[in-house]
């Protein structure tokens, strides 16, 4: 039903605005890959059995994107994903939207949108666009990416020249509902919490996204504000969150060979479980998260970077549990063999097992500390 919505969207913003260019035809674009997990320190590691070293995190994506005027863009990708025990080989669809150009200033989205929030959130679901192949797991993690990548809705989105010398200013405010993905991190999560809900939970989601291009060149400041709530039906019971507020800062920084940038998050859950014949059980969770990466181009076709990535639990009875942080230093290469094939390769030493590990495949209980490797093959066109 939500596919045949988007279509139907996607149709009104074509009849809105009839004489299309002819000669602007559909534009194609995709990719594909392969990756090959291993893990040591006995702990398995995002849904696979990367201890024994694991071949199931396979991806791909195709999206179509046509010019229908010199205002109007209609667009939409879809997307397969399977790792391990998350997604499936079920073709998915990331986003379609519309997309209509108001003026140089002002323009307007909707369908399923994507989400500007902090510096990733809108493009992790294009591999061949950065050199790692995971992102800061407490920000970005791929496990939850099927979850917080889009939702349902619209966007006023633009770019606002400021004053002389003062750079220029990009906005994104949005406003949808979004659903909880039957079959991602997320989802098992819940599950091992003893939450298990009839139909995906779901929720509101505005939000909006401010960043300043500076005037100091290559240096752009920003921040995000998500707010979202979520309501389900449980087997025996409900699960309620009220509205969260989900606050992010960044800063990014690139010149020439040179790429920096760092984020910041805070987040403050409260949720309130009932369970048919007992009491309400409320609960409240408070995490803090942030990291630092920086990237540099050995030659045009080798890039070398290194991240560190911190999130812990605060204000909880012991903090150094190590289900209640997670630690992780990262180094990484990518190496670009021509214009469609690219291979990616990075070690991970994560201390800590508060996010990415789940008991279904670690039934023995966790090691603290945890290493990974990580090669990926690419196809992109």
């Amino acid at each position: 039903m939500r596919h045949v919505f988007l279509l139907l969207l996607a149709a009104g913003f074509c009849a809105c605005d009839l004489p299309a260019q002819e000669d602007l035809i559909p534009q194609f674009h995709g990719f594909a890959t392969q990756a090959f997990v291993y893990s040591g320190g006995g702990n398995n590691y995002l849904g696979m059995n990367t201890s024994s070293g694991s071949a199931s995190w396979s991806e791909a994506a195709l999206n179509v994107n046509d010019q229908v005027t010199d205002k109007l863009r209609i667009g939409v990708q879809f997307h397969m994903t399977k790792l391990g025990q998350f997604g499936d080989a079920n073709v998915a669809v990331d986003w379609a939207l519309g997309d209509y150009k108001i003026n140089r200033w002002m323009g307007v989205r909707g369908g399923k949108v994507k989400i500007r929030w902090g510096l990733y959130n809108d493009v992790q679901d294009a591999d061949p666009g950065y050199p790692w192949s995971l992102l800061p797991e407490p920000i970005y993690a791929v496990d939850w990416r099927a979850t917080n990548l889009s939702q349902y809705g619209v966007e006023l989105y633009g770019k606002v020249p400021l004053a002389e010398k003062l750079g220029e200013l990009g906005y994104s405010v949005y406003y949808g509902d979004y659903f909880y993905s039957s079959n991602d991190g997320y989802a098992e999560g819940f599950k091992e919490a003893g939450l298990n809900f009839t139909n995906p939970a779901s929720g509101k989601t505005p939000g909006i996204d401010l960043r300043w291009k500076t005037p100091l060149s290559g240096l752009l400041v920003g921040g995000s504000l998500m707010v979202y709530n979520a309501t389900g039906n449980l087997v025996n019971g409900t699960y309620t969150e009220p509205f969260t507020y989900w606050p992010t800062y960044y800063a990014a920084y690139e010149k020439r060979k040179l790429f920096l940038s760092a984020q910041y998050m805070t987040l403050i859950q409260h949720a309130n479980v009932i369970l048919t014949g007992q009491a309400p059980s409320p609960s409240v969770t408070d995490t803090r998260a942030w990291f630092v990466m920086g990237g540099y181009h050995l030659t045009d076709k080798l890039q070398a970077g290194v991240y560190y990535t911190n999130n812990t639990l605060v204000n909880i009875p012991d903090e150094s549990n190590p289900a209640n942080y997670y630690h992780d230093w990262v180094a990484s290469g990518r190496y670009d063999i021509n214009s469609y094939f690219y291979l990616k390769t990075e070690v991970h030493f994560i201390s800590g097992t508060g996010l990415g590990f789940y008991t279904f495949n670690n039934p023995n209980g966790l090691n603290p500390q945890t290493k990974v490797l990580v090669a990926k093959i690419g196809f992109s066109f």
